[in-house]
């Protein structure tokens, strides 16, 4: 039976809604078949019905055009009554979400001040040769505060690299400021800094529209270039991120060791569901360290950044100060760059783990739909990194850490004490809940910071919070030695909370 004649029988409640300027319907449907032999072989047999416009080996999905007799609704319940689709959603013509940049005389990046930047930045800006890239509207390829770190890029809106002719120059502006979000070049004298000051910027331009409109198809096409190519940071910033084929794409990226974020919007509203496992999505954050009013939120929100009135580059060599989930998820995507050069040998879902493990908490006690885990502190962050990497516990357990009580009461107050330390010595508590490097710090009320005495000795009380009933954590403590700038590290002491 012809499978395109149900087409005109079916009636079918909308499923999908088009919002003019964010993501419209363009005939074109983005349908995966179900993941086992028999469902593949059907599915085949039924899309090859339609117009096939490309066939996505690497996750498994096919791009089809729809007859003009049809809409993107009906085909979805047509499609998916057939028992062997996993999904079939539009390939949306997405558009960026920012705002238009407001204030060309806002004078510094409080971005920085807020994610403690310049501590993070003791442990490294860079090695000079990780790629990050933004899948956007292209890059201006004469930046004097991005030039000399790009490397050779991709038009995915025509399936050209850089090299043999695809275009890759910023049709729209967007790019630009996003690219610098990452990794504007710091230390230069010039312009802004991005949260990685030296690593290499690969520009991906996903439209040739200067209205920067871009298929579905061809943001995830642009996003898995990216990662197949070297890119191990990987960060969109248009709507659609709680479309299926961007998990799909985000798992592909994750077998490559890459790490995919995408922004979730500026319209205000919740989404449900779509709570990809393979993608950080990210909403942003205001000076007061709130969610925007603006922020697109839901359970699929895993963490929110500094998205209002922050400062970049842009297109034509200057800076701008602009606003938007853009933005937020390009400085998310920066320190998960940063986190990856000096922890190489963590997976991507060890490095994802540590920046939700590194957040500070915003709204209620927790992950929620809101700010996810919350606002990511680059310094924090960073020292995780460093200790998985070996830099925090280096198998040295030089220290010797007590604490007075090893199954304490959930609210109790208790000492935790060192000896055997470098003398006037900056030191943290750090916490896990396995017992085994990296070492965290956000477990708020356990951990803490001070500075050993001239014996090299210390102590600290704390009251262990009421959330930690029933939990069981591993404790330690790290010096950076005051002599030498070298860090060195405790015991673990493990305490069962009751």
């Amino acid at each position: 039976m012809n499978f395109l004649l149900l087409f005109s029988l079916i009636i079918s409640p909308q499923q999908f809604e088009e919002i003019k300027g964010s993501q419209e319907f363009t005939g074109q449907m983005i349908v995966r078949p179900i993941q086992n032999l028999e469902a593949q072989e059907r599915a085949q047999e039924i899309l090859s019905q339609f117009t096939l416009i490309e066939y996505v080996k690497e996750t498994d999905e096919y791009v089809i055009g729809l007859p003009k007799t049809t809409n993107e609704n009906v085909a979805h319940q047509a499609l998916m009554e057939t028992g062997v689709i996993e999904y079939a959603e539009p390939n949306w013509m997405l558009y960026p979400v920012n705002t238009v940049p407001n204030d060309p005389n806002f004078g510094s990046q409080w971005q920085h001040s807020k994610m403690r930047s310049t501590t993070a930045w003791d442990y490294g800006t860079g090695d000079g040769t990780f790629i990050a890239c933004t899948v956007d509207t292209g890059v201006d390829l004469n930046h004097p505060d991005l030039q000399a770190n790009l490397v050779p890029g991709y038009n995915s809106a025509d399936r050209r690299t850089q090299n043999s002719g695809g275009s890759v120059g910023d049709i729209n502006g967007h790019g630009t400021m996003t690219l610098g979000c990452v990794g504007a070049i710091g230390n230069n004298n010039r312009g802004v800094v991005g949260m990685a000051w030296d690593i290499k910027l690969m520009p991906v331009r996903c439209t040739n529209s200067s209205g920067g409109g871009a298929y579905l198809a061809d943001l995830t096409d642009g996003a898995r270039w990216a990662s197949d190519n070297g890119a191990r940071a990987v960060s969109v910033s248009y709507s659609g991120g709680n479309s299926n084929t961007v998990e799909s794409t985000g798992s592909h990226l994750r077998g490559e060791g890459s790490l995919l974020s995408w922004s979730s919007g500026n319209s205000g509203n919740r989404v449900n569901g779509s709570d990809h496992a393979s993608v950080i999505v990210v909403g942003a954050s205001n000076q007061g360290d709130n969610r925007t009013s603006w922020s697109t939120y839901g359970s699929w929100v895993d963490v929110v950044a500094p998205g209002d009135g922050v400062r970049t580059t842009s297109d034509g060599g200057g800076t701008a100060s602009v606003s938007g989930t853009s933005f937020s998820c390009p400085i998310v995507s920066g320190v998960l760059a940063m986190m990856m050069i000096t922890s190489p040998n963590s997976t991507p879902a060890e490095i994802e783990q540590m920046l939700y493990d590194n957040c500070v908490d915003l709204s209620s006690n927790g992950e929620d739909i809101y700010t996810g885990h919350g606002r990511p502190d680059f310094a924090d962050c960073m020292e995780a990194a460093d200790a998985a990497n070996g830099g925090g516990n280096g198998g040295y357990d030089s220290i010797n850490f007590s604490v007075s009580d090893t199954t304490p009461n959930a609210g109790q107050g208790m000492t935790f004490s060192c000896s055997n330390a470098p003398a006037n010595s900056p030191y943290y508590i750090l916490w896990s809940t396995v017992d085994r490097s990296p070492f965290f710090t956000s477990y708020q009320g356990i951990v803490g910071s001070g500075t050993s005495t001239s014996a090299g000795n210390s102590s600290y009380y704390r009251v262990v919070p009421p959330q930690g009933a029933g939990r069981t954590v591993y404790l330690e403590t790290q010096y950076r030695d005051a002599s030498n700038g070298q860090i060195v590290d405790s015991n673990t002491v493990r305490l069962d909370i009751n």
